[in-house]
């Protein structure tokens, strides 16, 4: 079966951006085995602020709730949405069942649960435009168990897209991955 990539490179990407977080996420992935699989391209940069953000009120406040839900991100930003799923030992895309950013009021978000989509699935949001922006960055939540295991990463491309900047994991184990070669555990499988 031929390899897949999970990231969709465009024209204005840095391919050593892409290559970095592919490798991250495929570590995650050899790590936690998700069933699921989400993989989101944000149309260009974002900051920490979106890890674990839930929406905001009509009053404007913004809100980072217990219970993790997806980010929202306005679908105008949400350049490419693909899901695969885990069949036997191999990952297949398939049509996304739900769909993650949807066209609503911010506060409607706050009700938007994780685990209205999975219960073993690893959430990836990455940032496009790499060529032209000096840093970039990849969010991923693994929802398993009932709990939610964030993590958010800077890449920045004046250090050769290496770590800059981590939150809920640490840059060491996180430079570490990138260093290394892509691990070719999994075999990835077209669209069925």
């Amino acid at each position: 079966m031929p390899k897949m990539k999970l990231l969709k490179e465009k024209n204005n990407d840095n391919p050593n951006f892409i290559l970095n977080c592919e490798k991250i996420i495929q570590n995650r992935i050899n790590i936690w085995n998700p069933t699921d699989i989400f993989v989101n391209r944000i149309d260009n940069w974002f900051d920490e602020k979106w890890l674990e953000f839930s929406g905001t009120t009509m009053s404007g406040l913004s809100i980072w709730k217990g219970e993790t839900t997806i980010p929202p991100f306005h679908p105008n930003r949400v350049e490419f949405s693909d899901f695969y799923q885990k069949i036997a030992e191999h990952y297949v895309q398939k049509e996304n069942p739900k769909i993650l950013h949807i066209y609503q009021k911010s506060k409607d978000n706050l009700k938007r649960y994780i685990s209205g989509f999975t219960n073993n699935g690893l959430f990836i949001w990455y940032s496009g435009n790499s060529k032209v922006n000096d840093v970039e960055t990849l969010m991923c939540y693994l929802f398993r168990e009932s709990e939610c295991h964030p993590f958010f990463i800077t890449l920045n491309g004046k250090k050769e897209w290496n770590v800059s900047q981590a939150k809920g994991i640490l840059i060491k184990e996180i430079q570490s991955i990138i260093e290394s070669e892509l691990n070719e555990k999994h075999s990835w499988q077209q669209r069925v």
